[in-house]
């Protein structure tokens, strides 16, 4: 029986821009935390460390100070690997009732790749943008830049503010490829009809893709809705005769555009 060893991945940190003075660097708050107090790394460790901006360095700890601030050398720059084939997947979901399901869907999105989430408000959405505080949009940050971290991910995707639907949906089409995801829509195209529209676009734009995803709330979209989207030529998709949570519904979505267009 042939045994494979497993080769440990070294955790990276998140390393503001600020914070980088030449060859010098310094971590400070839940990240220094995290670094000396979790790990238990001291004086001569070696850390992994990245700006969220494409930015990735080895670093030595050279001091901890009593505060828990870590300051170190910066050994080794380099960058995050460009993508093999430039897709840009932007996800409009709507604000779901419960906080856990959109913070899911911010989780795994990230870690798929998806390049921004935005929030969308609509009649039939039952947060609305009144209801979404400061502490929210932090939280959210924070569980963006923990994916990212566990990922290994070199650039954090965008966190947009909240938008209307009516507003969103016009932008958003002047941007490139126009999705929406609705299963009662007469027009909407099964898995089949999706991957034709993927590939005419990504044969259309071999320079560089930008695709733009609109998924709703638990209440779906209003005819008011729907008419704006076909208005602005959205292509209308189904997954399939289930019908599933917004939240599943944004992922398994993301999941077969990168796929379909080789972003994955």
């Amino acid at each position: 029986m042939i045994q494979h060893k497993r080769t440990a991945v070294m955790p990276q940190f998140i390393l503001k821009l600020e914070d980088i003075d030449g060859q010098r660097f310094v971590l400070r708050g839940p990240e220094a935390f995290h670094v000396t107090r979790v790990l238990r790394r001291t004086e001569g460790s070696e850390v992994e460390l990245f700006d969220g901006e494409g930015g990735k360095y080895s670093g030595v700890i050279r001091k901890i100070l009593g505060d828990g601030t870590v300051e170190g050398d910066i050994v080794k720059r380099s960058q995050a690997p460009l993508k093999a084939i430039s897709v840009d997947l932007h996800l409009y979901l709507g604000v779901l009732k419960k906080p856990a399901h959109w913070e899911w869907a911010l989780e795994k999105g990230t870690e798929l790749g998806i390049a921004s989430f935005t929030p969308v408000i609509t009649p039939r959405t039952i947060v609305q943008t009144r209801e979404i505080s400061k502490n929210k949009t932090e939280r959210w940050h924070k569980i963006i830049e923990g994916a990212a971290k566990q990922c290994e991910r070199g650039i954090f995707p965008t966190l947009n503010e909240p938008q209307n639907f009516r507003e969103a949906v016009p932008s958003a089409a002047k941007r490139g490829l126009l999705l929406l995801g609705w299963e009662r829509h007469p027009g909407a195209s099964t898995y089949a009809g999706l991957r034709e529209t993927l590939r005419k676009a990504r044969e259309e734009n071999k320079k560089g893709l930008t695709v733009s995803l609109f998924i709703g709330p638990e209440g779906g979209f209003s005819k008011e809705e729907l008419e704006i989207a076909e208005y602005e030529d959205a292509n209308f998709f189904s997954l399939g005769p289930n019908v599933l949570r917004a939240e599943t519904a944004a992922i398994s979505a993301a999941s077969i555009i990168l796929y379909e267009l080789g972003a994955l």
